[in-house]
């Protein structure tokens, strides 16, 4: 099958040559090198310098030479050989490793306890470190693992659902808060590339500080989410719900509110829009007056 290596006939054929290209240096050294070697030793002539005697004795001293430094050349040979083929079957070793890592962690996605779903996560995010090829895979699932987790609007009955947020450390699971700082650090995330999140339920998560640049947010929910100082840029919020988000600090520079709902978000002087956004838009959702002079209901 193409693609796969050598095929055995073609490695037959290399290792016929081989032998055949070894045979001639053992027929080269034991013969016709050290004929040539005392030949020129002696002139050139072979007869007038040497004996019978000297000239053999001569000849087999250079056969000999020559054979051991074969016979080293060949030991450096197998050495090498050796060593190559340890470093494959180590490699060999290490993909697979790698892929067990890989396999275990997409279990842990799936178990029914938050601890186990929780230390998944973490386990992707250090193989995106380890091993840069998994980098686009650990994004991809991590963001579907969010959205599959804490969709929105909610599966539960709203009520529910409600009352269950209010009870979480930092508003959200911790599976899903740990999925998102994950995101932040971006290990797992090359160059250029978005995370989809759209339609997600992040409804007073504690996101403060988050790199959650080039972030599609579209359709979602951060409701009462608390976004101080987190890099927003070139982020995607259309048609996404930051009614009362605390966004003192953020960095929207770049990014997309086309629809969203501002009402009552909370800024600051070190808020940074969009230059394209226009003040007065900011300000027609303002439903509460200013509580100080740092932070301002926009």
């Amino acid at each position: 099958m193409a693609g796969r290596g050598p095929s055995r006939a073609a490695l037959l054929a290399a290792a016929l040559a081989a032998l055949i290209i070894l045979a001639g240096l053992l027929v080269a050294c034991a013969v016709i090198f050290p004929i040539l070697i005392v030949d020129q030793a002696a002139g050139g002539t072979g007869t007038s310098v040497l004996t019978g005697v000297e000239r053999l004795n001569a000849e087999n001293g250079v056969r000999s030479a020559l054979l051991q430094a074969l016979a080293g050349l060949l030991a450096l040979g197998g050495v090498a050989a050796g060593a190559a083929i340890t470093l494959r079957q180590v490699r060999v070793n290490r993909e697979g490793h790698t892929i067990g890592l890989f396999t275990k962690a997409i279990d842990h996605l799936s178990s029914e306890q938050v601890s186990v779903r929780h230390g998944g996560i973490y386990a992707l995010e250090l193989l995106a470190e380890l091993d840069p090829r998994y980098r686009g895979h650990i994004h991809a699932l991590l963001t579907a693992f969010i959205r599959q987790h804490a969709p929105w609007p909610p599966a539960s009955p709203a009520t529910g659902a409600d009352t269950e947020r209010a009870r979480l450390h930092g508003g959200l699971p911790d599976d899903v808060g740990g999925a998102m700082a994950a995101l932040s650090r971006r290990s797992m995330i090359e160059e250029g590339a978005w995370s989809e999140l759209e339609n997600v339920d992040l409804r007073h998560a504690e996101l403060d500080g988050l790199d959650l640049s080039r972030t599609c947010f579209v359709g979602s929910s951060l409701e009462g989410a608390s976004l101080a100082k987190a890099d927003l840029t070139g982020t995607t919020l259309s048609n996404t719900v930051l009614r009362d988000a605390n966004l003192s600090g953020a960095d929207l520079r770049g990014a997309e509110l086309t629809g969203a709902d501002l009402t009552g978000v909370i800024t600051d002087s070190a808020t940074k829009w969009p230059t394209r956004l226009s003040v007065p838009l900011i300000e027609s959702g303002s439903t509460n007056d200013k509580s100080s002079d740092d932070d301002q209901r926009a």
